[in-house]
């Protein structure tokens, strides 16, 4: 089991080191947020995508040796990281229930951070969208018109068709 054990521990480091990489990216998309740098957060967002797609071909390879680690433990043996280290023999052991814990740790870290910055990206859309209603019924009030010639109404205005 050491060889699958060695092959597991492999794994969760890469895995560790790419959700640390995406963690910090996540920290990143934060602070751009909070200063509105949309150049910014497009950068991020095309360095996030090989790192999630790098992420997922490791979360692949770990699912594969995993089901290889079941086929070979027997019957009724459930490959979780706590029973592979538990047929491992020292220093592999702790070494792959140290690794399993801050990986754990950092996949908590990358969803708070995500959900931060989720509710983020939706408080700004609805804080445009209410600027926008407010915009777009000041100019009913305001006389304005469309390209066409009709008056601008709420509910058919268009910013970019207004004219003055």
């Amino acid at each position: 089991m050491d060889k699958f054990g060695q092959e597991l521990l492999q794994l969760l480091k890469e895995l560790l080191v790419a959700y640390r990489q995406l963690q910090a990216v996540a920290s990143q998309r934060q602070e751009a947020m909070r200063t509105f740098d949309v150049e910014r957060m497009n950068a991020l967002l095309e360095q996030e995508r090989p790192l999630t797609e790098r992420l997922e071909a490791l979360e692949k390879a770990r699912r594969m040796l995993v089901e290889k680690i079941k086929f070979f433990g027997g019957r009724g043996f459930e490959p979780t990281t706590s029973a592979i280290a538990a047929k491992c023999g020292e220093p592999l052991k702790t070494q792959l229930l140290v690794t399993a814990a801050g990986l754990r740790d950092a996949v908590e870290s990358l969803n708070r951070a995500n959900r931060i910055n989720s509710k983020v990206a939706t408080t700004v859309v609805q804080s445009l969208a209410r600027v926008l209603k407010i915009v777009t019924g000041i100019a009913q009030h305001a006389g304005l018109y469309m390209r066409n010639g009709r008056k601008a109404s709420v509910s058919g205005i268009h910013l970019l068709e207004v004219t003055a």
